[in-house]
């Protein structure tokens, strides 16, 4: 007898399943969460910022971590699930009675939620999170620079960075601005300009710097000057560790889109940026495709467990992240490439598994009154 996608067997498999991997996913969020605050506490110690601030930034970083790690959580939920069922019979129970349908319908529900789950936080959660969190911290620096601006004071107000000012204007004009950075690579860059104010941007708040000079002093010692009438410097960029990020990751993939109609075109990075988002919807259908057809099949011996379900779900999934980011190094494409292999193994066992002589081997037979409890 074969049973609607939607039945009562479906929706217990499908609460069994998400039951361990919510409460893993939720546990593994928190502690990436703790983490960050460890990570981010120069707000309070440094910055002279509340813990509601370092909460709040803690939070908004959490996003692009929890990403990659929906699939394992899923992974091993299905994984201690199926490993109770089987201890418990209900696999054998329900392969006797012909009940598998309410399985496969189970894991496609389980496994198309998880995937519209990390697809969200791929596709807008993550860059949403990423654009508030540089938003904040650019109003923080802002907070700061302000408040470390003292008249004729040298004022260290970063990691290497030394900031002087002549006089401050009751309209906010800057008087004698100097700015001394010397982190990043051995390159030391000193801002010089005879107004300057603090100015809201397109990117964030900026530093709008007027007649003055850029001088460069390289590694080599080779030094070079630039004068301009006008420069604009990030704010944050004063506070921030000199590193090269990609814009892309703060925009959503709808903006992406909308930005390659305008240029009748994707480019490169924003194309590969969408395929690394996309092939988070399909590594997880092809990871709990993978482990239900493993765990999915009652058997009637008792065996040796090598290795704990867990840690082989862990390693399937790094190796799995691992060879697909090497992929797209050469082709964005190479993001799927993980996926697909786990798919493709997933279904050759899947159909060597639901051959007539290899399901009659798998299916052992229970005593009548365990079979009718």
């Amino acid at each position: 007898m074969f049973c609607h996608p939607m039945s009562h067997l479906s929706r217990y498999l499908v609460i069994r399943f998400a039951g361990g991997a919510f409460a893993l996913y939720f546990l593994a969020t928190f502690l990436v969460w703790l983490t960050q605050m460890l990570r981010l506490f120069d707000l309070v110690t440094e910055k002279g910022q509340s813990i509601f601030v370092l909460m709040g930034q803690s939070f908004l970083t959490t996003p692009p971590l929890s990403r990659q790690i929906i699939y394992i959580c899923m992974g091993i939920g299905l994984a201690r699930a199926l490993a109770a069922m089987q201890s418990s019979k209900e696999l054998h129970t329900i392969h006797i009675s012909r009940r598998t349908k309410s399985i496969w319908s189970a894991l496609a529900i389980y496994s198309a939620a998880g995937a519209i789950l990390a697809l969200f936080i791929a596709n807008w959660a993550e860059p949403a999170s990423r654009r508030s969190a540089n938003e904040w911290s650019a109003q923080i620096a802002v907070d700061l620079l302000s408040k470390s601006l003292t008249p004729g004071r040298f004022t260290d107000i970063s990691n290497g960075v030394v900031v002087r000012i002549e006089s401050r204007a009751a309209n906010g004009i800057i008087n004698g601005f100097f700015a001394d950075d010397q982190r990043g690579d051995n390159i030391r860059r000193t801002y010089r300009a005879e107004r300057a104010e603090i100015v809201a941007g397109n990117d964030g708040f900026e530093i709008s710097m007027k007649d003055g000079s850029l001088q460069v002093m390289g590694k080599d010692g080779e030094f070079s000057e630039v004068n301009f009438a006008r420069y604009d410097l990030a704010v944050d960029a004063l506070f921030e560790p000199v590193v090269r990020t990609n814009p892309l990751i703060q925009r959503d993939t709808m903006n992406l889109i909308a930005q390659a109609q305008l240029d009748q075109g994707f480019s490169a990075p924003a194309l590969a940026q969408i395929h690394l988002r996309m092939a988070e919807g399909l590594r997880v259908i092809s990871l709990v495709f993978l482990v239900g057809v493993f765990g999915a099949f009652p058997h009637g011996k008792r065996r040796n467990k090598f290795l704990p379900p867990d840690l082989v779900v862990l390693v399937i999934a790094f190796s799995e992240r691992s060879l697909s980011n090497f992929a797209a190094t050469g082709n964005s494409l190479g993001f799927y490439l993980g996926p697909v292999i786990m798919l493709t193994f997933a279904v050759i066992i899947f159909v060597w598994r639901m051959t007539p002589r290899t399901l009659s081997k798998s299916t052992p037979s229970l005593p009548p009154q365990q079979v009718l409890s």
